[in-house]
């Protein structure tokens, strides 16, 4: 049975030009490509459409199909493949990009640019690759968060293999090439499809892409070039650091692979708590206890701060939880050279539990003259 009129099918006139065929076949496609379109006959009609355009897309058969209809085309360009099975996907995607682009010139050739993708994947597969990035929770006491300083870390991270010396490659091989793919990490696959001859690349089954026959490779590292080994890093701890906080340690991450960079540490921070100070950002909080008859005349104390100990005045009539202030004596403020947070006194009062009877009758006295 003699299919329907091919320009039909396509919902083109005869005049149309190459490029309006083309762009009614992808919308077509998108249309009743069984991945999509469920409906029943969908298959059939799709299969309908792409052998229309198998025949319009092409020159030559053009041609013959305009001065003889169905029957000159009949039999050229080989078998027809059933692409209702392939993904929408590959046939409108990247792979036929630069056929509809206008890359391919007249016909659909041999499509030799196709998989240029997948192909500098591999690529860069097999080239040099930069080691990962690691993070890890260090504790750092509350002076070195305070002040900052150098503080070692032990990690855990990928390093150079001694055995192979980070080749990844066993060091008597003569030739390490991959004999499956010839050293490419890739093989070509070419199939038969109503558009043409179709060329594609996949990732070598031998040796995954890396281009390296695997009997040659290290049986140490397994071909990887690095195995893991714990290592001592010193961190360089800025000044006011905090809970929370993130230190970045360039190059102290897992090495890289054939000659590639190293990745980056991160580093969160937390402070061992202190057992003196209390710090609210970069304020510093301790109490002090005077005495009653200190608080009610005046006095000057002594209180310990971060970096040593400091005088205060505390004034006459200081009530209990009275907090006094020392200015620039908290912890550096982080990214902020030369400023300081403040320290803040909670003054206590100490009042005696017992009294003589001798103190307590002179309480009295001084109790009965202020309230005259």
């Amino acid at each position: 049975q003699s299919q329907a009129d091919y320009y039909e099918v396509l919902g083109v006139p005869r005049t149309s030009t190459e490029k309006e065929i083309k762009t009614s076949f992808r919308k077509l496609a998108r249309q009743w490509h069984p991945d999509v379109n469920k409906e029943p006959g969908a298959q059939e009609k799709f299969q309908s459409i792409a052998k229309a355009y198998e025949v319009l897309s092409d020159a030559q058969k053009r041609q013959r199909y305009d001065q003889f209809g169905e029957e000159g085309v009949r039999g050229m360009g080989g078998q027809s493949q059933d692409m209702s099975g392939m993904n929408l996907d590959d046939i409108l995607g990247d792979v036929f990009s630069q056929f509809f682009g206008g890359g391919m010139g007249g016909g659909m050739g041999g499509m030799g640019g196709m998989g240029g993708r997948q192909r500098q994947q591999q690529q860069q597969q097999r080239g040099p690759a930069k080691g990962s990035d690691l993070q890890c929770d260090v504790e750092f006491p509350f002076a070195t968060a305070c002040f900052g300083g150098d503080v070692p870390v032990s990690i855990r991270r990928e390093e150079p293999c001694s055995t192979c010396d980070g080749k990844g490659i066993k060091k008597d091989a003569t030739s390490s090439s991959c004999r499956q793919c010839g050293g490419q990490g890739v093989v070509l696959q070419v199939m038969q499809t109503p558009l043409g001859v179709m060329q594609t690349q996949l990732v070598c089954p031998a040796c995954q892409g890396s281009a390296i026959d695997p009997s040659c490779l290290c049986g140490s590292c397994r071909g990887k070039g690095t195995k893991p080994e714990v290592k001592e890093v010193s961190v360089k701890v800025p000044p006011g650091c905090d809970n929370g906080n993130q230190l970045r340690v360039r190059g102290e991450g897992d090495r890289g692979t054939r000659g590639g960079p190293a990745g980056d540490l991160y580093i969160a921070v937390k402070v061992v708590a202190s057992r003196e100070f209390q710090r609210e950002g970069f304020d510093v909080y301790t109490e002090s206890s005077v005495s009653a008859w200190d608080a009610m005349l005046g006095t000057q104390v002594v209180v310990k701060t971060i970096d040593g100990n400091a005088e205060i005045k505390v004034p006459g009539g200081t009530q209990p939880e009275t907090r006094m202030r020392i200015r620039g004596r908290g912890v550096p403020k982080l990214g902020k050279p030369g400023e300081r947070g403040d320290h803040y006194v909670t003054m206590k009062v100490d009042i005696p539990k017992s009294l003589s009877s001798e103190q307590a009758e002179k309480v009295k006295v001084l109790q009965a003259e202020m309230k005259k």
